[in-house]
């Protein structure tokens, strides 16, 4: 199956009380962070179907709807990986924190107290050396 473009977002949909429907199928596509914003790609579902992406615009993000037919849905999901999640307190924390972290050109996601990259332990010591909180876990990543 070819996918050329995205058909809707799952956020859009209506899943019912629990956002989950009884009638509606969904399919998963797996991606890391980094392959959110490739245009092509080849990938297998989780239900073992092999599925080529060949966006003619934009990239992927999580919940995209890449397929729909009746009550059956192929939909993206971000893969867990190793992320530092940093703790932020100030504004001036967070710029601290972003500038150490741009020095090494690493994407980052930004939370109202946290900034979280992808696991690097060269960035997480020269963090902890600032005086900042680090932690390691593993949870989707989508910058």
């Amino acid at each position: 199956m070819m996918i050329r473009h995205v058909v809707g977002k799952l956020a859009d949909l209506n899943l019912g009380h629990h956002g989950v429907s009884t009638d509606l199928t969904i399919e998963r596509v797996a991606v890391s962070w980094d392959e959110l914003h490739k245009r092509i790609l080849r990938k297998t579902t989780d239900v073992g179907r092999d599925i080529g992406i060949q966006l003619e615009t934009g990239h992927l993000h999580p919940g995209d709807i890449l397929h729909c037919e009746g009550n059956h849905i192929i939909i993206v999901e971000v893969k867990e990986e190793a992320v530092l999640v940093v703790s932020v307190s100030t504004m001036r924390t967070m710029g601290l924190a972003a500038h150490a972290i741009g020095n090494l050109h690493a994407p980052i996601e930004i939370t109202n107290q946290t900034v979280i990259t992808p696991y690097n332990s060269v960035l997480e010591d020269q963090l902890q050396k600032l005086g900042f909180a680090t932690q390691v876990e593993n949870r989707p990543f989508a910058p």
